[in-house]
């Protein structure tokens, strides 16, 4: 809450100080008083939240409750990085029908692929003394219908030409390449031009074939692990946390899923950890958490669709009340996903336009109570040139409509002579109450009824004089809510409708 809600009622009248100079600085001949009207403000718990920090977001909810919104980056894997189990050839043709293996990984078993991108060469010699015609074909390669099929006349050894070298490529864009059993084969029938007798090359030859890039693939895709990057959730909204209790009724750990693989794809949870103010870790615990979450994905008649799948961890499902009342400070998350997770031979596709990605999100709307909730803040301050002051009298008038109230105490740190941090004095003599927080009826609504509270604050010359030697103010606010010292400690509704309307003045005595 730094610099927002902490700050706009910590800060109020000791910035009111710093900032009204008039008749602070110049010389003045006689003693006077002045009486300065400072201020009359409304906001709204919406305005003192809004900008909080780059990391939070404020939305209301449907009913209007107040909600800090907490997201991670956004983890996400490609159909183009995952296009990588056609093995990079070239394959050596020691026989007219060659047979090629493709050892796919894991439990793979493709057998459709869309050919966006790539080419074939081919190196053949004609070892013979007269010319060969050499037809070369691809059976599992196939353009509309046709398969792969190119053809040379290869003149005799010792004659320009006397090869089929592995220029020029000819280019596989737009071939299907089928591999239902799981191989490549390449057939060559060389004739001789005499006589038209079928050969057979003595010597080595091979194809080779680059550059593949696919668009489309079909297939069982087995049981592999989709691995995203680890991610970590920051939630300022404790980073001043001093002490207390901060209960959220509904808090979600929320994980949306985009999903544009055609197969069925589950959760794997690696890590799901949360980090107390105190420094210890928490474990969300959910049964959806050792047995994963299902997502949606699209069926082979919905390809380039994009299924999304929302799930919540909440209150029903597991422990996020307990981890997220506890003070967090950050969610650490790796969350994973694995395909055909039951190991049921479904056919599936993925696109070279196919991802799958993961987002984290954090939820904390503002229903339940704040009980001694402490934050504390540290400004280095400067009161060297006020040297005119004998007194300076607050007041302050507070009308509030939101059941969340407010004290405050504030420090003056100064140095002794060896330089050591000591405190000065304190505003207060005691904790001051400076907002009283609104009534609420037994639903945590608030009865419409405004909270009143008048507060003056006296600075006299000898505690002035002794505070314009501070160099650094120290801010406590405790934070609580309607009722929160009853058993059981009602359960309130912080909204976007609800104002608090401030007026302020002060009083100045100059010497």
């Amino acid at each position: 809450m730094k610099n927002n809600l902490l700050q706009f009622f910590l800060l109020v009248s000791l910035s009111l100080i710093i900032g009204c100079k008039g008749g602070f600085d110049d010389p003045i001949d006689s003693k006077r008083e002045i009486a300065i009207p400072l201020f009359y403000t409304t906001t709204n718990l919406t305005n003192l939240l809004d900008g909080i920090n780059d990391e939070t977001s404020i939305t209301m909810g449907p009913d209007g409750i107040v909600t800090l919104n907490y997201r991670g980056n956004v983890t996400k894997r490609t159909g183009n990085e995952l296009f990588n189990f056609i093995p990079i050839l070239p394959i050596d043709l020691v026989d007219s029908v060659t047979f090629f293996p493709f050892d796919l990984p894991g439990t793979l078993d493709i057998t459709l692929t869309k050919i966006k991108a790539g080419n074939l060469g081919i190196l053949m010699d004609n070892p013979f003394q007269e010319k060969v015609d050499v037809t070369l074909r691809v059976p599992e390669l196939s353009k509309n219908g046709q398969i792969f099929e190119v053809n040379r006349v290869l003149d005799s050894v010792g004659m320009a030409g006397d090869s089929w070298p592995i220029l020029p490529l000819y280019s596989l864009a737009g071939y299907d390449l089928g591999t239902d059993n799981d191989q490549l084969t390449i057939i060559y029938e060389a004739y001789r031009e005499s006589d038209g007798e079928r050969v057979v090359f003595p010597n080595t030859h091979a194809i080779g074939i680059s550059g593949l890039e696919f668009s489309y693939a079909e297939g069982y895709w087995g049981q592999e692990l989709l691995d995203l990057e680890r991610d970590t959730i920051e939630i300022e909204f404790f980073e001043n946390w001093v002490q207390g209790d901060v209960y959220f009724e509904d808090p979600i750990i929320q994980i949306t899923v985009e999903n544009g693989f055609g197969f069925p794809v589950r959760s794997v949870v690696n890590t799901l950890e949360i980090l107390t103010v105190d420094g210890s870790n928490i474990t969300l615990e959910s049964s959806y958490i050792q047995d994963g979450i299902d997502f949606a994905y699209p069926a082979l008649d919905e390809v380039g669709e994009i299924k999304t799948t929302i799930f919540d961890f909440d209150k029903t499902n597991s422990n996020v009340v307990d981890v997220l009342s506890s003070g967090p400070v950050s969610v650490d998350y790796d969350v994973d996903a694995i395909s055909n997770p039951d190991q049921t031979p479904v056919i599936g596709f993925m696109t070279d336009t196919s991802y799958f990605q993961v987002q984290v999100a954090v939820d904390l709307p503002f229903r339940g109570h704040v009980k001694n909730f402490k934050g504390r803040d540290t400004f280095n301050v400067n009161f060297d040139q006020y040297d005119q002051v004998e007194y300076v009298e607050f007041k302050m008038i507070a009308e509030n409509e939101i059941p969340l109230g407010i004290g405050i105490q504030v420090y003056f740190v100064g140095n002794d002579e060896m330089g050591n941090e000591i405190l000065l004095d304190s505003l207060y003599a005691t904790d001051e109450n400076i907002l009283t927080p609104a009534p609420v009826d037994s639903n945590g609504d608030v009865t419409g009824e405004v909270a009143k509270k008048e507060t003056y604050t006296m600075i006299n010359a000898i505690q002035f004089e002794n505070i314009r030697k501070a160099k650094k103010m120290i801010i406590d606010g405790t934070f609580f809510t309607t009722g929160v010292n009853n058993t059981p400690s009602p359960v309130v509704n912080l909204k976007t409708d609800q104002d608090v309307n401030i007026r302020m003045g002060m009083k100045v005595g100059t010497k």
